[in-house]
């Protein structure tokens, strides 16, 4: 059940992504105009670090661990990990990234198998399958992991306490 809530978390972090994924010319070179895929490029990079950096709130607030995990402490448990296990968080961008490029990779490969562009004319339906492999394995598997591995290394970094302070 943490797994599906880690999948929601992640397909809640990532809208902004699909938005930009469902759209050809921002997200093809040479699907039409070429200002746009510069754009296209930028807005996906900048809505997938902020997911990256989002995904403990949101995992928070749809799967509340109290008080350790929830909307409001999930946010903090992650930075607490990035201070007091930074090669183990290491370790979970590694995964994150290499999920991510498994999920490029099968993306390309139907796209070798089955062209989204074909004597110069856009398929829609093969460009979309193309897209939601992406969207799919690439942004969603790869946050899922991301934030079940770092909330797993959250439960072992005690919280730190303010000093006293007159």
């Amino acid at each position: 059940m943490r797994f599906l809530r880690a999948v929601m978390s992640a397909v809640v972090a990532t809208l902004p992504v699909l938005v930009v994924l469902l759209i050809p010319p921002l997200v093809r070179g040479d699907a039409g105009t070429a200002a746009f895929s510069g754009v296209g490029g930028t807005l996906l990079n900048a809505a997938f670090i902020a997911a990256i950096i989002l995904i403990p709130r949101v995992n928070g607030w749809l799967d509340p661990e109290v008080p350790a995990w929830t909307a409001t402490t999930a946010m903090a448990a992650a930075a607490r990990v990035w201070r007091a296990r930074i090669w183990r968080a290491l370790l979970a961008v590694l995964a994150l990234l290499a999920i991510f490029a498994a999920g490029q990779t099968a993306a390309y490969l139907l796209g070798q198998n089955a062209p989204a562009l074909i004597d110069g004319e856009l398929i829609y339906s093969r460009f979309l399958a193309q897209e939601l492999l992406v969207y799919v394995f690439g942004y969603v598997l790869s946050l899922t992991t991301y934030v079940l591995l770092i909330r797993v290394l959250s439960r072992g970094t005690p919280p730190t306490t303010a000093p006293n302070r007159r």
